[in-house]
């Protein structure tokens, strides 16, 4: 496979047009999956800067999300979009790749890391969980249940894009800890919402775990988790970790669902180290 590293706006895979984007000239691929599902790429590209002295970042808008072509929504299966995912790094002839999965990324980079082994480096989790319980596994020991409230609100899937737009501003105060949403809202600015890809990844979610298959994930992994997380409580990364061969754990004090926002100086510290230790220059 040849190394182009052509960046390219989008690109036909597996039935559908992937719209992605790709920052920085040196160092390790490193694909980059979005949470949601409903939203897209652009709060990540905005703030993960501090990566690029070290990586390659492409940022992919999951099929149907953002700026990808609409599809049918009962192709988004998890495995699916852990091969879309693939097929972006075939496209720009990545052979070998870094994963970076933020909350339900976090679960489609498990998928892909169990799906396609051979071509990921290492795996980095940014506040995630690995679904529904395992053959062994009880409801105790999974963290602090969501406030009330908060589980209200996401039991009433928005309808339409712009009540999904609205909702998401609603919601900023529960991702985070410390800042405010006049900081944070201006984050989302661009952001391309849909809402019936946000309802497809509840169902989904609803019958997918990794449990009992992480002892299959050989890459090296980082998690990264915020104490005060109130969508996948920083016990989740724990739960991953247990499971796998080469785990290591990082919980920031003073966050909440984007522990790169709310402590980045910490957060990117962590990530250049365990890179620096765990893969060859």
């Amino acid at each position: 496979m040849t190394d182009t590293l052509a960046a390219v706006p989008t690109t036909d895979v597996n039935g559908t047009t992937l719209h992605f984007e790709m920052d920085g000239e040196e160092g390790r691929r490193c694909l980059v999956l979005h949470g949601g599902l409903g939203v897209d790429h652009v709060v990540y590209r905005r703030t993960f800067g501090p990566l690029l002295d070290i990586m390659r970042l492409v940022y992919v808008d999951h099929r149907g999300n953002g700026r990808s072509a609409p599809i049918a929504l009962e192709s988004v299966t998890m495995e699916q979009l852990a091969d879309d995912a693939v097929a972006v790094a075939d496209t720009l002839g990545f052979e070998r790749f870094c994963v970076l999965g933020h909350s339900y990324g976090g679960f489609v980079a498990q998928e892909l890391a169990l799906r396609h082994g051979d071509r990921v480096e290492a795996l980095i989790l940014v506040a995630t969980t690995p679904g529904q319980l395992g053959r062994d596994e009880t409801p105790t020991g999974q963290g602090p249940p969501m406030p009330a409230d908060l589980l209200e609100k996401l039991t009433s899937v928005p309808g339409t894009d712009a009540e999904l737009a609205a909702g998401m501003l609603d919601l900023l105060p529960y991702y985070f800890y410390r800042l405010t949403p006049e900081i944070t809202a201006p984050l989302l600015d661009g952001t391309v919402y849909r809402a019936a890809l946000m309802a497809r990844g509840f169902e989904v979610l609803a019958g997918w775990s990794s449990v009992d298959r992480l002892e299959r994930i050989a890459a090296p992994t980082l998690l990264l988790a915020g104490r005060h997380d109130l969508f996948t409580s920083y016990p989740q990364s724990y739960r991953i970790a247990g499971r796998l061969k080469d785990a290591e754990v990082a919980v920031f004090e003073d966050s909440g669902h984007f522990p790169w926002i709310e402590e980045p100086g910490a957060f990117f510290a962590t990530v250049h180290d365990w890179l620096g230790r765990k893969l060859a220059p």
